[in-house]
């Protein structure tokens, strides 16, 4: 008994092709899109709690008076930089450098000059600080968080 079997060996047709690319790009808008801004979401809340741990362990180690001095946070456009002392020396090995997760930016407005000044300073005894103010951190597409220190160098977000 002999059988003559028949295998077709056709390829897709462009327009097969065409729906194919048209639908897994469908998909990739669908699922992509919702899990980037989620991922941007989540970017903002660990850089906003990033940014507060550092204001607190600078309030911290003041006053409790590590290595007898005080500690400060300058405040950069992409990361926040705890140091000792109130006057920033980028070559100092004791520098502890946070970077914003991307794509978050900073921006601030701290007094007692809004926009002259990056670096907050706590005071040895109290906590507090002459240098109250906001810090937003932003994604792009407006999401913002907003870090606030007051006067008694209480740290609050919003």
């Amino acid at each position: 008994m002999c059988m003559n079997i028949r295998i077709s060996q056709q390829g897709a047709t462009l327009a097969e092709t065409v729906v194919i690319i048209a639908i897994v790009a469908l998909l990739v808008v669908v699922v992509g899109l919702p899990f980037l801004r989620f991922r941007q979401q989540q970017a903002l809340q660990n850089t906003t709690n990033a940014v507060i741990a550092v204001l607190n362990e600078a309030r911290t180690k003041t006053l409790a008076a590590v290595n007898n001095t005080t500690y400060s946070v300058r405040l950069e456009s992409d990361r926040v930089i705890l140091f000792s002392g109130t006057t920033y020396n980028s070559a100092d090995s004791t520098n502890q450098i946070t970077i914003y997760e991307s794509p978050i930016t900073a921006q601030w407005n701290l007094q007692p000059t809004p926009g002259t000044t990056n670096v907050i300073s706590f005071t040895r005894l109290t906590g507090a600080t002459t240098n109250s103010g906001t810090i937003t951190l932003s994604i792009p597409g407006g999401a913002t968080r907003t870090v606030t220190i007051d006067l008694p160098g209480t740290i609050t977000r919003s």
